[in-house]
Order: structure tokens, then C-alpha cells, then sequence
């Protein structure tokens, strides 16, 4: 199957998997990513603009690293429990905090999970259970049970 309009990053990172998981480019794809690679260019090649078929999707979806999605979409989560306990410190600081706030706190901590797999490092999952268990305390400080 020939799939047009693929561009040299991908071209690249299809040569990479092609060493790790035994795929392998056609002859032809092979060699234009080589000659690609090997020398560049004098004048650059024009940029067109193209639309992405869905085998293109496809392709580039499967060269995404699974664990590193994951790493990133953990991070995100601890992120915006960190970015509510800020928000918590300051109401309080300013004298109370809506019960909005300290509801969708207490519902984010019902939620999360202290990743214990390979995504992430043991210092991040540390620090992850150190952050819910802040997040606890805070609550129950405001006698709510989570």
C-alpha cells in the first residue's frame, strides 16, 4: 500500500520502529527517507499543505509512545489538584472559601489514583501521594470526610 504526503519527521520515526518491532518500509520509502536523511537539500522543498488521511492518522497515532501519554496525562491530573489546593490556600487566605471550591477539591481527590506503574518514576509517585494526602488534610480540616 503506497501513502502519499508523508512527511520526513514521520518518515523518520517509521525508520525507527522499523528497527524496533520488525515493521519494515517498502523498498522505495526506505530509500527516500536515507537520501533524505544523508543529505540535505540546497534549496528547501516547499511546504504543502495537504490533508491527513485517515492511514495517515492512524500511522501517526501508533508511532505515540503509550507509557509517555500516560506519564503526561498523570501529570496533568496532579497538576490541577496542586492548581485547586492553590486556589483553596488563597480563599482561605482572603478569609473563607466558596463551598464550590472545596467541593470540586473533595472531588478530585475521591478521584485520583497514586499511579504505582511503570509510567511513572517513584519520585513522582512520591510526590503524587504526598499531594493527596495534603489535599486530605486540608479538607478535613474543614471537617469534610475524603
Amino acid at each position: 500500500m503506497r501513502i502519499d504526503g508523508i512527511t520526513p519527521l514521520l518518515q523518520s520515526m517509521l525508520a525507527d520502529t522499523r528497527t524496533r518491532d520488525g515493521f519494515a518500509l517498502p523498498a522505495a520509502l526506505a530509500s527516500a527517507a536515507a537520501t533524505t536523511a544523508e543529505a540535505p537539500p540546497s534549496t528547501p522543498l516547499p511546504v504543502v499543505p495537504t490533508s491527513a488521511t485517515s492511514v495517515q492518522m492512524m500511522v501517526a497515532l501508533a508511532a505515540v509512545d503509550p507509557v509517555s501519554e500516560r506519564r503526561r496525562k498523570i501529570a496533568v491530573e496532579a497538576d490541577r489538584g496542586l492548581t485547586l489546593l492553590e486556589r483553596l490556600r488563597d480563599d482561605l487566605a482572603h478569609g473563607a472559601a466558596p463551598p464550590e471550591r472545596v467541593q470540586e477539591l473533595a472531588t478530585w481527590v475521591e478521584a485520583f489514583v497514586v499511579p504505582d506503574d511503570a509510567a511513572v518514576t517513584p519520585e513522582f509517585a512520591k510526590v503524587a501521594r504526598d499531594l493527596e494526602v495534603r489535599v486530605r488534610v486540608e479538607l478535613a480540616k474543614l471537617d469534610l470526610n475524603a
